[in-house]
């Protein structure tokens, strides 16, 4: 889909990634990740491959994060990891895919909770990998969350949540929410549908369009009579121009 590949460049390698963090400090406790190689079109073409660890904070975690995730401080202290040692697992894991690679998020809230991590390690000073790899992880992030947004809105052309969008598009739940791991897979799935389900998108955008405030009233005034099964001839939009700059 050539809309893909121009917010995308082409990439070969895609991680669709999702984090929780922490409730004040937005540091990173859980990191899940969907890897896949893609063909020139932007499109999946290979299995997909998946990563999951948990990271100890320095600050507290906050009630509200353990309620919705689940992850509480003995959680961390058994299976939790450094930072520094998270990235470089997940380095490890990308592998060759690091060269020619877009980080796909859902929202630009995952990408702040990098660059807090980052502050808040204690490598972050002394560890030239660290912060390196970080860097190149924001500056290689797209939100899908915004790109979907121009095409697909709830019914009142709210933006709307991941868990939406997945249903929107018929979607079965990976596992439950507010698991990084299922909420990247979510989003690759959702990245699948939206590659090849475009009557959905079609149907979606048609009512965007409808009533959308950024379309040129000219425009607009077209569109809309060609929604509603109406022909539209050259002399009426000469005539519609007329009107408009009156």
């Amino acid at each position: 889909m050539k809309l893909l590949q121009t917010v995308l460049k082409k990439s070969k390698n895609l991680l669709f990634i999702d984090f929780e963090g922490t409730q004040f400090s937005h540091e990173i406790i859980a990191i899940g990740a969907v890897l896949v190689k893609c063909d020139e079109e932007c499109v999946p073409c290979c299995p997909p491959k998946t990563f999951k660890c948990y990271i100890k904070s320095n600050a507290k975690i906050g009630s509200l994060v353990t309620n919705m995730t689940g992850i509480d401080n003995k959680l961390l202290d058994n299976e939790g990891i450094s930072f520094t040692e998270a990235m470089r697992k997940l380095n490890e894991f990308l592998g060759e895919a690091s060269k020619d690679l877009k980080v796909l998020t859902y929202g630009n809230q995952d990408a702040r909770m990098l660059m807090s991590s980052l502050r808040h390690s204690k490598d972050s000073d002394n560890d030239a990998f660290l912060k390196s790899f970080v860097i190149y992880l924001k500056r290689n992030t797209v939100d899908m969350g915004a790109f979907f947004s121009r095409y697909i809105r709830g019914k009142k052309n709210e933006l709307i949540s991941l868990i939406k969008l997945r249903d929107y598009f018929g979607i079965k739940p990976a596992g439950n929410s507010h698991d990084p791991l299922v909420d990247s897979l979510d989003l690759y799935h959702i990245y699948l549908a939206f590659t090849t389900d475009k009557k959905l998108i079609i149907s979606s955008y048609k009512r965007i369009l409808r009533v959308s405030n950024i379309v040129p009233d000219p425009i607009k005034h077209i569109v809309i009579s060609l929604l509603n099964d109406k022909t539209v001839t050259p002399e009426d939009f000469d005539h519609l121009l007329e009107k408009y700059f009156e």
